[in-house]
């Protein structure tokens, strides 16, 4: 599992006062504050009234409550992007709808922190988005972050200030298949031959497990002559987990379940947890802190071994002399007088009992008897100076088709318009690496047959020199752009200009982009050679 934890501004965090409650004060129990499902946090913000609008319309209101999802959520000023005929026909068209939020969500709780270290994520809609990280900034395709880790009951919620657009939504090709969410029915349907329709209920959360522990998340489904019971333990929103996360004096462990991915066990399972404070955090000298931290087993190790499997009442817990941990090693328990303490901690008041387990919080962080602390690695950290390219401006123009009907572009503007793409190129905002005259020549004249009597590869190939959105100045800067195609294109800095295509062992096999054309609020770059997408047979 990749890893990529910041060791100074954790240990910076650890022991700030602010997160620590003030100066050791001791912790003061209080109820657990009241958090919102994705779907509510949707539906209360008036920033996402559109999206609110477009959930409901799709029947996705009730999937966003429950499960455990991450959402990468487009505001009102998202959709304003998109034509309102284009929006119009989606929320008119269910599947086609659902096909598209979807595509905003990836099943699992994925944070901000996991988000920088992937390179993209499979949706529910059942694509990948593909995602960059360029100056600081997060691109989820070519939609930008704008509000990281917005933590809700069910999983995360980072904002977007674009509309994402799955390959099948944003080419003119024939509808997505019914994404159907499960809901009780009277009777199972007709046996049918048609291929099956993705259940996004089915869709397993990310894997996770605990060290020595063998972790299953099912879902059962009994039938009988006359009745039907499921049982999905991923519904509850009274988890171990969701105390923790709500109850703000178990942040920072909250914080360490989350880098551990051990959220989705502590919901699908029966546990019960000795959970430290801030404070006890704190405690921890800031280095060994920062080596637990840096090192995902090890910090698993920790973790797991606060966490023994079951539900343990606190009458068991008096009574207990040892019980083994999930990590392996067993925990000692005794009374000092009527203060009950797990190894050196002492357990602080009552327990709070969860739908599957129960929580006693603690004032030490507790540390296996058999834990080795990783070596600590000076990294150093290499700078690459960003090369910032100016391109010429081409002729431009008052919408695409005006700067297509250039002469330089006649081949091009001939085969989309034979491909019927022409609506789907001015119905938004969309960046075109657009192949001259000459680039077409450059083509055999076979190659050029067999596009023109196969018209879905043709418009395969001519949306791979889409990208949805204008793509300009530092947008360029990246190393993947995804196309409409749905196939990454790969870009370089290549001298005064940009190599765009396919990267492959000698390079980028592509075209060079030397200007650029504005076509209203579209953009135009002439390249040298048509590109041909990886995923052309």
């Amino acid at each position: 599992m990749k890893k990529h934890t910041g060791l100074l501004t954790l240990s910076l965090m650890l022991v700030t006062p602010a997160l620590a409650g003030g100066a050791g004060a001791p912790a003061t129990p209080r109820p657990a504050a009241a958090c919102k499902s994705i779907a509510q946090i949707v539906t209360t913000d008036p920033n996402f009234s559109t999206l609110a609008t477009a959930v409901e319309a799709a029947g996705l209101t009730q999937t966003l409550m429950s499960g455990q999802y991450t959402v990468f959520a487009p505001t009102n000023a998202a959709f304003a992007k998109l034509p309102s005929d284009a929006l119009a026909a989606a929320l008119n068209d269910p599947a086609l709808l659902r096909s598209i939020l979807l595509y905003h969500v990836v099943p699992g709780k994925v944070t901000a922190k996991q988000v920088m270290g992937l390179s993209s994520a499979k949706t529910a809609q059942g694509g990948s988005v593909l995602i960059n990280v360029m100056g600081g900034k997060v691109m989820i395709d070519n939609a930008t972050v704008t509000k990281a880790d917005v933590m809700a009951c069910n999983g995360i919620v980072h904002v977007v200030d674009t509309v994402l657009m799955p390959a099948m939504a944003a080419a003119p090709a024939p509808a997505p298949a019914t994404v159907t969410v499960t809901t009780p029915a009277p009777a199972p349907a007709p046996a049918s031959t048609a291929p099956a329709a993705t259940d996004i209920m089915a869709i397993p959360a990310m894997p996770v497990g605990m060290s020595g522990t063998t972790t299953t998340t099912t879902t059962t489904t009994t039938t009988t002559d006359t009745t039907s019971s499921t049982t999905d333990t991923a519904v509850s929103s009274n988890t171990v987990y969701d105390l923790i996360t709500t109850d703000e004096r178990f942040s920072t462990l909250r914080d360490l379940l989350s880098d551990a991915e051990l959220n989705d066990v502590l919901i699908s399972n029966d546990f019960t947890v000795f959970a430290p404070t801030n404070e006890a955090f704190a405690a921890v000298d800031a280095d060994t802190l920062a080596l637990i931290a840096s090192d995902p087993e090890t910090l698993k190790a920790v973790l797991t071994y606060h966490v023994v499997p079951g539900k343990i009442t606190a009458d068991q817990v008096a009574a207990a002399t040892q019980l083994r941990s999930a990590q392996g090693a067993s925990l000692n328990f005794k009374l000092d007088g009527t203060t009950q303490m797990v190894n050196e901690a002492m357990v602080d008041g009552a327990g709070l009992e969860a739908s599957n387990g129960f929580i006693y919080t603690i004032n030490q962080v507790l540390l296996p008897p058999d834990l080795v602390l990783p070596t600590a690695t000076v990294e150093t950290t290499v700078t690459t100076p960003t090369v910032t390219v100016t391109l010429p401006a081409a002729q431009s123009g008052a919408n695409i088709t005006e700067v297509l009907s250039q002469p330089q572009f006649s081949t091009l503007l001939s085969l989309v318009q034979k491909a019927g793409l022409v609506d789907a190129l001015v119905a938004g905002d969309v960046t075109i690496f657009a192949p001259t005259n000459d680039a077409f020549a450059k083509v055999p004249q076979a190659t050029l047959d067999t596009l023109m009597a196969d018209m879905d590869k043709l418009k395969q190939v001519l949306l791979f020199h889409v990208v949805t959105g204008r793509v300009v100045d530092d947008g360029l800067n990246v190393a993947q752009l995804r196309s409409m195609e749905g196939s990454s294109i790969d870009l370089m800095v290549d001298g005064t200009g940009y190599k765009v295509g396919v990267r492959g062992a000698d390079g980028i096999m592509g075209g060079m982009v030397s200007s650029r054309a504005d076509a209203g609020n579209s953009v135009i770059y002439p390249i040298d050679s048509v590109l041909i997408p990886p995923t052309l047979k």
